[in-house]
């Protein structure tokens, strides 16, 4: 059974189907919340990291950030990098960029699981598993992603890797 973050979501079809909801829906704020969820499965990060990266990209139109990293006890900044196709609904987002953080994420994870029944921290271990299945050294990906420490991805895979022999035994 996958944890409960995991959905077992496809990266690529996941960011196929959230790029055309964000040309599909008219609704500003929604596709606003697309961007947002773009920006965390694009980059792998927490929400509330990509949160930050869309504000800071909305003011800024700059297309590579660094953000503080969540959940980190000493400061730790990450490279964002916002998605080329994502471009031209920059300036859509203005008036978001005053909302609360908290406010803001509630709105996000409402939106995803009512418009395509997904959890926002799901799109992080679409990620996860596309650059492991990529073949991407798991070192590399725990960098990538902020774990402090490597067993936590490990353990992960692990599970992952294991679930899947069991279910190719004869």
């Amino acid at each position: 059974m996958p944890s409960r973050w995991d959905k077992g979501l496809d990266y690529e079809a996941t960011y196929t189907r959230l790029l055309n909801a964000l040309r599909r829906y008219e609704g500003r704020k929604l596709q606003c919340y697309v961007l947002i969820a773009l920006i965390e499965l694009r980059n792998g990060s927490r929400i509330s990291e990509a949160i930050r990266a869309f504000k800071e990209w909305v003011r800024t139109g700059k297309t590579e950030l660094y953000i503080p990293v969540s959940k980190k006890k000493k400061p730790v900044e990450r490279l964002m990098v916002i998605p080329p196709e994502i471009q031209e609904y920059r300036l859509k987002c203005v008036d978001l960029v005053d909302v609360d953080d908290n406010v803001l994420s509630e709105r996000v994870r409402v939106s995803l699981h009512n418009y395509f029944k997904i959890n926002p921290h799901s799109l992080r271990y679409a990620y996860i598993t596309y650059l492991l299945k990529q073949g991407v050294n798991p070192a590399i990906v725990s960098k990538l992603i902020k774990h402090s420490r490597l067993d936590t991805l490990l353990s992960y895979v692990q599970e992952k890797i294991g679930e899947k022999v069991l279910r190719e035994l004869g």
